[in-house]
């Protein structure tokens, strides 16, 4: 193991690997900023570039581009309330409000340094797990997956403040938007109206865009509600937000042991481990109904699991060779076209290559923060632009990164659909969040659900993980109410 690990350390500082590294941050952060232009969508234009490299440079340029595009992101969420990259929808919840209260600065630099803290987090959880994870990941069947995506659903009505009636109806048609298109095992088409865009379903980019940035860039042309945080984020700001993280670690590593674990379950999304990370952190709170209103422990959550995934998302990408997020499928196709095989086999053979990625993430998510850091005060200053000159280069962005996942114009019309989705459901306040959640975690509880019940038919319930998820939710859903309870019982 040891020689592994310096090994690993003494591959990494290779020329060619730091080039790739150097030269993939940037673009990473460029496609986080960039609304829509998500990490998956930077894997696959960047995978061409890695045919001739070295297989060690090659991983190295395609996962420091993919695990950075969130801390990108996360600027992009705060600064104009637009999610850079889908999971960075849950930081948009508390990061606006805070924004519009004039503490912006504090918003991004606690946003910055939770990503770096919860990226060390989870490379040090794939450090630690890649020798030994092997039987655990085996002991996660279809039934085990379906209960904890089921457990991400738990948390609807606790995403975000306003009413949980309103949360859960949001969740709801977002679970029935995911089911558009064919079904998962069958294959048999459902709601696609012989509409042939349906057939394949809705896509995730246009939802989030048309949900989160149509909304805002209409608040900002009707009067602008980036005009309530005009002025440059002084650097006092941005320390505040670094040492509000620091004063706040037992939220930070509760948030990063979130996204590494749902990093590691194949198939419950990505896009999932914030918006957990985040109900969990308002859940735990003693005033649970400060979350959406502004406040730095909303940014924080989301943030630290959105980085600690990426090192979950690797562990079974590389112990089984089963991608463990889209964007691992893709990392995935790289080892392929650089000649390495994941699998048990590949940590036998190559478990210096293994644990380099692993340095690599490390140092990437610090490196990608400090960077972000010092250009905040470059970045703020979009907010001093007039709306009639922000809004269109916006909306253009938006659109191209709407349009750049498959090419489609028809993604731009839909971007519009959910665009007046996410104008109703601010009119009456229902939660963007929920729906966008309820929509990820859809066809995974779908899907495993029907592959659990052909395998062991409804008794699949009482199987030992399963009956330790069900009471962990039923806790879950229980805990608010026994809280309240307890709070207003005299002492």
């Amino acid at each position: 193991m040891w020689d592994a690990l310096l090994s690993a350390g003494s591959q990494t500082l290779q020329p060619g690997v730091v080039w790739a590294v150097v030269c993939a941050l940037p673009v990473g952060l460029l496609f986080g900023l960039l609304p829509g232009l998500s990490g998956l969508t930077a894997m696959a234009v960047l995978i061409p570039f890695v045919y001739g490299m070295d297989g060690f440079a090659g991983l190295a340029f395609l996962l420091t581009a993919h695990a950075v595009v969130s801390t990108g992101g996360s600027v992009t969420a705060i600064l104009l309330g637009i999610p850079g990259s889908p999971p960075n929808a849950a930081t948009v919840v508390d990061g606006v409000p805070l924004r519009n209260a004039g503490f912006g600065g504090t918003a991004v630099g606690a946003a910055l340094t939770a990503s770096a803290v919860g990226g060390v987090f989870g490379a040090l959880v794939l450090l630690v797990l890649l020798p030994v994870l092997r039987p655990v990941i085996l002991m996660f069947g279809p039934a085990e997956t379906f209960l904890l995506s089921l457990m991400g659903l738990t948390f609807l009505a606790a995403v975000g403040a306003g009413s949980p009636a309103k949360g859960l109806f949001a969740g709801a048609f977002g679970i029935f938007i995911s089911f558009i298109g064919y079904e998962p095992v069958s294959g048999v088409p459902r709601y696609w109206f012989d509409y042939d865009y349906l057939l394949d379903g809705l896509r995730l980019i246009p939802l989030a865009l048309g949900l989160f940035a149509i909304p805002e860039l209409v608040a900002l042309a009707s009067g602008g509600s980036l005009e309530q945080s005009k002025g440059d984020l002084p650097g006092k700001q941005l320390f505040d937000g670094c040492k509000a993280v620091f004063s706040r670690m037992g939220l930070v590593l509760r948030s990063s042991a979130i996204g590494s674990i749902i990093g590691i379950i194949p198939g419950v999304g990505g896009e999932t481990a914030p918006f957990v990370a985040y109900a969990a952190a308002r859940q735990s709170d003693k005033n649970p109904e400060r979350y959406g209103t502004g406040i730095i422990e909303g940014v924080i959550a989301p943030e630290a699991s959105n980085n600690a995934k990426e090192g979950g998302a690797l562990v079974p990408t590389l112990v089984f060779g089963v991608p463990g997020s889209s964007g691992m499928a893709l990392l995935l196709g790289a080892f392929l076209v650089l000649g390495l095989q994941p699998g048990p086999n590949f940590l036998r053979d190559h478990l210096d290559i293994g644990l380099g990625l692993v340095l690599i993430l490390a140092v990437v998510n610090v490196l990608a923060a400090g960077l972000m850091l010092a250009l905040t005060p470059l970045l703020a200053r979009v907010v001093n632009v007039p709306p009639r000159l922000l809004v269109p280069f916006l909306l253009t962005l938006a659109l191209l990164g709407a349009y750049s996942t498959e090419n489609n114009m028809q993604d731009v019309l839909f971007t519009f659909v959910f665009g007046a989705v996410g104008l109703a459901c601010v009119r009456f306040g229902f939660n963007r969040a929920a729906l966008l959640l309820g929509f990820v975690l859809g066809p995974a509880v779908e899907r495993y659900l029907e592959i659990a019940l052909n395998i062991y038919g409804p008794a699949f319930i009482v199987r030992p993980i399963c009956l330790i998820l069900i009471a962990l939710m039923v806790i879950a859903l229980a805990a608010p109410k026994l809280t309240a309870r307890l709070r207003r019982r005299p002492a």
